[in-house]
């Protein structure tokens, strides 16, 4: 059986023989999407198509940084801005997100969703603790009374109780990258159709 042809990013961009991005090719642009945001940047060298690519990467690719690292739709967004040099006010309009929404679903399997689950709760509590951690030293370097004290106390018990939480979501991580593995392994046995992982990053060029 056929393998569907994703939306990636391989499909949105070309590289030429100097390593750097470049315009899509004439089957790249069958995508009805693809070329409907190819064709609306009309400046000669398709500076802002390029840079949305790398928006809807980061958005769209389980397999993208900031994905990677548990970051929220906004957060990578944020990323995006900085990476690809846009405008601080940046919005991805409706066209950008849909490409970015076909290509997460094109993508992602159910092994992945417990990966990508498992990535933001991490992400999570790393920020929680980071906050927590804040406050902390604002009340250390502010505290004049015993009430200031207790808050102290209570804010390093809660540091402490998230920070525990994290070697149990790190084992369960390293459990559901295990499973989406075995269920890669199991896609490409099927008819021998290589099924690329979703959400397992490497520095293969599959």
């Amino acid at each position: 059986m056929a393998v569907k042809d994703k939306l990636n990013i391989e499909k949105l961009i070309s590289i030429d023989i100097t390593g750097l991005p470049t315009a899509p090719s004439v089957r790249q642009l069958l995508d009805k999407d693809v070329r409907e945001l190819y064709t609306r940047d009309k400046s000669s060298d398709k500076t802002m198509y390029l840079k949305e690519c790398g928006v809807i990467y980061y958005l769209g690719d389980p397999k993208s940084p900031p994905k990677q690292k548990g970051c929220t739709a906004s957060e990578c967004i944020k990323e995006a801005i900085v990476n690809f040099d846009l405008p601080r006010n940046y919005t991805p309009d409706v066209l950008v997100l849909k490409l970015a929404r076909r290509y997460y679903e094109e993508n992602i399997t159910e092994a992945g969703v417990a990966v990508e689950i498992l990535q933001q709760a991490i992400h999570n509590v790393s920020v929680a603790i980071k906050i927590l951690n804040e406050t902390l030293n604002e009340k250390i370097k502010s505290a004049t009374s015993t009430d200031d004290i207790t808050m102290i106390i209570n804010l390093m018990d809660s540091i402490n109780k998230k920070a525990g939480e994290i070697p149990n979501l790190t084992k369960k991580l390293n459990e559901a990258y295990e499973n989406l593995l075995y269920e890669k392994n199991t896609e490409i046995g099927r008819g021998g159709n290589t099924i690329y992982s979703s959400m397992v990053a490497d520095n293969d060029d599959d």
